[in-house]
């Protein structure tokens, strides 16, 4: 990739995008997880079983509500994101939208995309009538929570374990109006 992005363009993904979302997400995963997720967890992630997984969420993601989007920029995808009704019990999926993933490649990192890919998320959820968006993230992922931070959303003290290979971590949601 170019030090300099000439043109970013965001659109809706497709089931025929899936392996590149699937490129995508194995890639981010290995360097935004290093030191927090085992090594063997991420060494283990496989780019066809994460292929398989999005043709399935891209194919049925109109009867959950799921929607995704891939940034492009000069000619090579570099992220994605998805969203859709919260998945937590204790929110009303009619009214709270749920950031369920936002991923760029390292190289892509710092230069305002998954800015981009979260307002895309944030208007589509609007939309969609959602007054609040929340999202899930490790506890650790120091990078991401102060990404979030940023954004405008804070934590609104809900935890859970998140599986991850044969382990648990810790994430924290957070939450902010739309």
């Amino acid at each position: 990739m170019s030090e300099r992005i000439t043109r970013a363009v965001i659109r809706r993904a497709q089931p025929m995008d899936a392996a590149t979302i699937a490129r995508v997400e194995v890639d981010s995963w290995r360097a935004a997880y290093l030191g927090l997720v085992p090594a063997a967890d991420l060494n283990a992630l496989s780019v066809r079983a994460r292929e398989a997984s999005w043709q399935r969420i891209l194919f049925h993601g109109a009867a959950t509500g799921t929607r995704a989007w891939v940034l492009c920029a000069d000619d090579a995808a570099l992220g994605f994101a998805s969203a859709g009704p919260t998945r937590d019990d204790d929110d009303d999926p009619r009214a709270v939208g749920e950031l369920y993933t936002i991923y760029l490649l390292p190289a892509a990192w710092g230069r305002g995309l998954g800015a981009a890919l979260l307002d895309t998320a944030q208007a589509d959820l609007a939309r969609r009538r959602h007054r609040t968006m929340t999202i899930w993230v490790l506890e650790g992922n120091t990078r991401a929570r102060r990404f979030y931070e940023l954004s405008g959303f804070t934590r609104d003290g809900a935890r859970r374990g998140a599986r991850v290979g044969a382990g648990s971590l810790p994430e924290v949601r957070y939450r902010r109006a739309l």
